[in-house]
């Protein structure tokens, strides 16, 4: 199967790059002769007005601030001439830029998310995978394969992130939508742990880490790397499984997440497997860890040897992708299908769930698994030739990917959404005055020892007695978010997490105010009038006492939420400040 693919995708490869240079060759008007309406379709709706509440890992699910389960549905998008429509022929009419016009990328990819957005014209995609294709960061010249890096220039890779990427991912956010955000290219048939596609790849994540648009960015999550193939197994073989090969994905992957969490960037970060992003298997004992960690699958109807029936779909998926799918999120972030003659990458059809076919099943299976977000491989696999101005793409025929995906889509809307309003800190009055009591021990609240007002004062559990120093102010951030003051504080100094650090035992002090992400803290109904009290930091992690040792001696730090008595909290009301 993997030969198959190969001469497939060099097949695919070698028409793209001839083709591209074409159309190199000719320079487009500025304005094309087709006229792209790129506000033609805003189509108010829900999921425009929606705003795009950070996401983390949670256990096996993607969640929302107000842990929910969270499950997105989306599209690839390429900004470069030959996906954005130049694919079709210069002089096709829907070839609408080229020659480095940033203008122009933006006005097509825009329209694009504008139309796919719109919940009037009956589409419900809230994300998409977006590229950072080499036709940017690449010096200009005769056309090479995406996967060729001899010509990657670091400077231009700036240039264009902050002239095309952002703006792109702005505009998402706009709409409602995040963004999955791979590096630009694909990897090699091989890769090798400190080969150079290795360190291009650190290179590229160090710089996309610290960028301030990207960088813990509400709406935006990293995918390593897309399509590895074969890599150099620990024991010096090359090949796509086994734990000798899956440890060395460990080997090759973990170093960039260290890199991306080292600047600070908690974003969600998804892991590609080897096969075309087809094997999993293995990371269930070679783990990535740094936390907010996901596994980005593709599947077409060509994978693990054909999955044209739910038998046989069913066995390569328990094979393949249920065993990390079972702890861990799962983005698909390439599927398409339709029948012979339509010119998608994947032939297959809908079918029926339980029968033969690869759509129907390929739904059925994610239903299943219930943690799956899934995209779409281009916005040709919705819009007919990816037009923002035209309607359903093949015809609107059922058996091809975009007549289902545009109704399953608009049912996946209504759940499994992220919110930003939980409606649980209602309780809460800005500017109120609070003690903040322990479900452990009810006589407990959390008091600053001694009444120190200085940086760096121990927060503890100590019995009631109505002092300034076991009062707080509790001061409304924004976007569900609180800060507290200390009544006992002439300087206004507040509840901080040291280093802004995310690392679990970090200490949770007093703090001169900053109004930071250390000091904004997110309060979360669990029930029976108690909260939890996650950091926006790491909403994964909030307020905790080692050992729910209630006698003083132990002092506020961060640690994972479990829902213990020393983890939950209640808001005594005392007065306005």
């Amino acid at each position: 199967m993997r030969t198959n693919k190969m001469w497939l995708l060099l097949a695919f490869l070698l028409t793209i790059l001839s083709s591209c240079s074409r159309i190199e060759e000719k320079t487009l008007q500025e304005e094309s002769e087709r006229n792209l309406r790129v506000n033609a379709n805003e189509g108010a709706s829900l999921l425009a007005l929606a705003t795009t509440p950070p996401l983390h890992v949670g256990g096996k699910y993607l969640k929302d601030p107000c842990d929910n389960n969270v499950v997105l549905h989306g599209v690839a998008i390429t900004p470069s001439p030959w996906f954005n429509g130049c694919q079709y022929g210069a002089n096709s009419g829907y070839c609408t830029w080229d020659n480095y016009n940033v203008q122009g990328a933006l006005n097509y990819n825009k329209a694009v998310i504008n139309k796919l957005s719109s919940t009037a014209d009956g589409w419900y995609l809230n994300y998409i995978r977006l590229h950072i294709d080499p036709y940017w960061t690449n010096d200009p010249g005769p056309a090479i394969p995406e996967n060729d890096i001899s010509r990657f220039n670091y400077n231009r890779l700036v240039t264009y992130t902050d002239q095309v990427i952002i703006p792109l991912i702005n505009h998402a956010r706009s709409r409602g939508m995040y963004v999955i955000l791979r590096p630009p290219g694909v990897c090699p048939s091989r890769i090798a742990v400190n080969d150079a596609y290795h360190s291009y790849l650190k290179t590229v994540w160090t710089f996309l880490s610290q960028h301030p648009g990207l960088k813990n960015a509400d709406n935006v999550m990293f995918e390593l790397a897309n399509e590895p193939v074969e890599i150099q197994g620990t024991n010096g073989t090359w090949g796509t499984t086994g734990n000798e090969h899956f440890a060395a994905l460990k080997n090759f992957f973990q170093p960039l997440v260290n890199i991306i969490r080292n600047n600070g960037a908690n974003n969600v970060c998804w892991i590609p497997g080897t096969g075309w992003q087809s094997h999993y298997q293995g990371y269930v004992n070679n783990q990535i860890t740094g936390g907010n960690i996901g596994y980005a699958v593709h599947i077409y109807p060509g994978y693990w040897g054909g999955v044209n029936n739910y038998q046989a779909f069913q066995n390569a998926w328990n094979i393949n992708v249920k065993p990390i799918a079972d702890i861990a999120p799962i983005a698909i972030t390439e599927t398409d299908w339709a029948p012979q003659g339509y010119g998608t990458f994947g032939t297959g059809t809908t079918g029926t769930a339980g029968g033969n076919g690869f759509g129907a099943n390929l739904k059925y299976i994610v239903d299943q698994a219930g943690n799956v977000s899934c995209n779409v491989l281009a916005p040709d696999n919705l819009l007919h030739k990816g037009d923002p101005n035209a309607g359903t793409a093949y015809n609107n025929d059922w058996e091809a990917c975009a007549a289902p995906t545009k109704q399953w889509f608009q049912q996946y809307a209504s759940s499994n959404y992220p919110v930003s309003n939980c409606n649980t800190t209602s309780s809460l009055v800005n500017n109120g005055v609070y003690e903040i009591e322990f479900q452990t021990d009810s006589n407990k609240v959390l008091d600053l020892k001694s009444g120190e007002d200085a940086n760096g004062a121990v927060l503890r559990p100590w019995t009631r007695n109505g002092a300034t120093a076991q009062r707080w102010v509790a001061i409304d951030a924004g976007n569900g978010y609180w800060r507290f003051i200390s009544k006992a504080s002439t300087t206004n100094r507040c509840i901080d997490l040291a280093s802004n650090s995310n690392t679990l035992g970090t200490s949770i002090r007093l703090w001169q105010s900053y109004s930071n992400d250390a000091q904004s803290w997110q309060v979360v109904a669990v029930s029976n009038g108690y909260y939890k009290i996650l950091s926006k930091v790491d909403p994964t992690r909030g307020w905790d006492i080692p050992n729910c040792t209630m006698d003083g001696n132990s002092n506020l730090h961060l640690w994972d939420y479990y829902g213990t008595s020393c983890q939950l909290f209640k808001f005594k009301y005392i007065g306005m400040n």
